[in-house]
């Protein structure tokens, strides 16, 4: 994916991701589900600071739910 000046951005799409209402219950969400329902409407901003922090390994809440790469434990 890349922003509008043509330089690639954070690229979740080959991680397990999982989201969670209360941050504590996860389950598991296709990175196409994720793109279609959350990504592909926000904002540029938006979207470069939720890929990089949850490339970073840290959650972030978009709409209803709190998104982040699993953890593979």
């Amino acid at each position: 994916m890349k922003d509008k000046n043509h330089i690639e951005m954070e690229d979740i799409s080959t991680f397990p991701l999982e989201r969670s209402l209360n941050h504590k219950d996860w389950e598991d969400v296709p990175y196409l589900e994720l793109k279609e329902q959350e990504l592909e409407d926000l904002l540029e901003e938006k979207l470069k600071c939720f890929l990089r922090v949850v490339r970073s390994g840290s959650p972030f809440k978009l709409g209803r739910y709190f998104y982040r790469i699993k953890d593979s434990n």
